[in-house]
């Protein structure tokens, strides 16, 4: 293991430990002003039609409010694929959408259709760490960092955490890419 591997293993363990000590009222206040931030970026974003979300595990904010909010937009929703890949796939009803072999919920590929990285305008990434800067540690298999190099030039990547998780430095590497904005 690298210097850098061995830090970001320290990092993803402190945030997990810190997450831990999250209250459930914590958890909510903190999402309902993600969740008004978001809304307030699609309301004043006219050309946003097609949001790329995910399904929280329970130690991230879940958006799954933005469906009700915004029944006009349509939301896709990660699924990982072979050879450490990931697509997105339009899911109307997050019903349908069925728990991995992680505890992951993912769009059904028999009932949800793949959405092209260019259609999507907006991208609500999940991280285990953030800087302000736009820096991002996720989780490890570089899943984000894959997909989001076919996204359009234009399409927009929003980080999305709780404050705890945002740090004041990560160490980086070449792979590693920035999100526009840390909400």
């Amino acid at each position: 293991m690298t210097d850098i591997t061995i830090t970001k293993e320290q990092i993803r363990s402190d945030i997990k430990h810190v997450l831990k000590t999250l209250t459930d009222t914590e958890k909510y206040r903190e999402t309902q002003i993600m969740l008004d931030k978001i809304a307030q970026y699609i309301k004043s974003s006219p050309k946003v039609n097609t949001v790329a979300s995910y399904a929280a595990m329970p130690f991230e904010m879940n958006l799954d409010e933005l469906h009700s909010r915004f029944p006009e937009v349509s939301f896709c929703y990660p699924k990982c694929a072979k050879k450490r890949q990931m697509e997105f796939y339009s899911v109307r009803n997050l019903l349908e959408m069925k728990e991995s072999k992680y505890g992951i919920r993912e769009p059904d590929e028999s009932r949800h259709e793949r959405v092209d990285p260019e259609s999507i305008d907006l991208f609500l990434c999940p991280a285990t760490a953030y800087t302000l800067h736009g820096e991002r540690l996720g989780k490890g298999g570089g899943y984000y960092d894959r997909y989001l190099l076919r996204k359009r030039s234009d399409a927009v990547t929003f980080g999305v955490v709780f404050s705890c998780q945002i740090v004041s430095h990560l160490p980086t590497e070449a792979h590693d890419l920035l999100v526009d904005q840390v909400l």
